[in-house]
């Protein structure tokens, strides 16, 4: 058991629970109906990177609803696209629809036809996928997985697999049951050799907010939350990290289903596949986008023009303002990629159906962009070949 935190410190930590009410959880299972054809897909985005500036622009302007998650670093590099114009010097005229309900709004909006694009890893895109939904990868976005952390002063250990079987018998916070979050942290009971229902599995929602509570009141020994969040109640609130699933060392250590993932992306822009049918030469334009966005992005020179465009439309959590906002753009922007590392696809498949999300493993063929950059120098490469050297050196 853990003491209560004394009221002038419950004071302090709900007056900072404001800073993060607006973030999301991206990673939440949503299950759909629909049908299109898929296998058109690959082959209209075969050629995106490479050929001229111009030859991705020709054509007349092709509209894109593109939702992005408001105060969340998810969606940074696309809203990045359209607010430095390189959606519209390649053609496509974006109509970007801030969203606050994370995943589930966003990939419900590209199964009704609501939105175009939109961010989400397969956890989200593959129930669908199931069922039908025609749904293409068609660039990267952000390498990013969820992290544990336990409130400030807690003697749970940080090294694996001691600090998973600390929490034996303990309510843990995840964003709902069933999804990612519960997954991931499913597989480090396995791990540790507590087994799956080692531990008591909190659902907590998707607000940012209400992990900052849970562990302030100590309701939860430990949760799982995005890196932003963990960012934010590890260096702000003094909170601990206990597990990373970021970090290559850690997953290695747990070995097994989760050492699978090391150095592998599942964060990806996804298409419905109606639009891009309606548009032969939309994903060779999008993926242009993002990755022009991409090397802009990580150009050195262009730091405080990035922040000044993130905090003018809020998309910067009010938290990482001010004068913390460079710090926190630093640690941030490792994982903003428009590229995905090679097997990613065929990797997290296969993560998803171990886990027992998906029932079957579905052919990246029908479902993955084979044109999506697998380094950062594709990336840089596939930039100067369209003529646009002068945005930067590294992405």
């Amino acid at each position: 058991m853990h003491p209560k935190r004394t009221n002038g410190t419950s004071v302090r930590r709900r007056r900072r629970l404001a800073a993060v009410a607006a973030l999301a959880a991206v990673s939440l299972v949503l299950t759909a109906c629909g049908s299109s054809s898929p296998s058109k897909v690959a082959s209209s985005s075969t050629s995106s990177t490479s050929g001229s500036g111009s030859s991705a622009s020709s054509g007349p302007p092709i509209p894109m609803n593109l939702e992005i998650y408001s105060g969340s670093y998810y969606t940074w590099l696309a809203y990045l696209a359209s607010a430095k114009g390189f959606f519209a010097k390649n053609g496509i005229t974006a109509n970007v629809v801030p969203i606050t309900g994370g995943g589930p709004v966003a990939f419900a909006a590209l199964a009704n036809g609501g939105a175009d694009v939109a961010m989400g890893d397969l956890s989200l895109a593959g129930p669908l996928l199931e069922h039908g939904v025609g749904l293409t990868a068609v660039s990267g976005a952000v390498a990013a997985a969820w992290e544990l952390v336990a409130p400030k002063g807690s003697t749970v250990p940080t090294t694996f697999p001691a600090s998973i079987k600390a929490l034996q018998g303990q309510p843990v916070g995840v964003v709902s049951l069933g999804s990612s979050s519960y997954q991931y942290l499913q597989q480090l009971a396995i791990a540790s050799g507590i087994g799956p229902t080692g531990v008591q599995y909190t659902a907590l929602g998707g607000l940012v907010a209400n992990a900052v509570s849970a562990l302030g009141a100590h309701r939860v020994a430990a949760a799982m939350v995005s890196p932003d969040a963990a960012y934010y109640l590890v260096n702000d609130l003094g909170d601990k990290l206990v597990y990373n699933l970021n970090s290559s060392s850690a997953l290695q250590s747990a070995g097994g289903l989760l050492a699978s993932t090391v150095q592998k992306s599942d964060g990806f822009m996804w298409a419905r596949n109606g639009w891009l049918s309606a548009y032969p030469g939309a994903a060779a334009k999008f993926q242009r986008s993002m990755e022009e966005a991409d090397v802009w992005m990580h150009n050195p020179a262009n730091l405080t023009t990035v922040i000044s465009l993130l905090s003018a439309e809020h998309d910067l959590a009010t938290f990482e303002q001010g004068a913390g906002a460079a710090k926190f753009f630093a640690y941030a922007l490792p994982y903003i990629i428009s590229y995905a590392p090679p097997n990613s696809a065929s990797i997290y498949m296969h993560f998803w159906v171990k886990t027992g999300l998906l029932a079957k493993s579905l052919p990246t063929s029908q479902w993955y962009s084979s044109s999506i950059p697998s380094s950062a120098s594709q990336v840089v490469a596939a930039v100067k070949a369209a003529g646009q050297g002068s945005l930067g050196n590294s992405a």
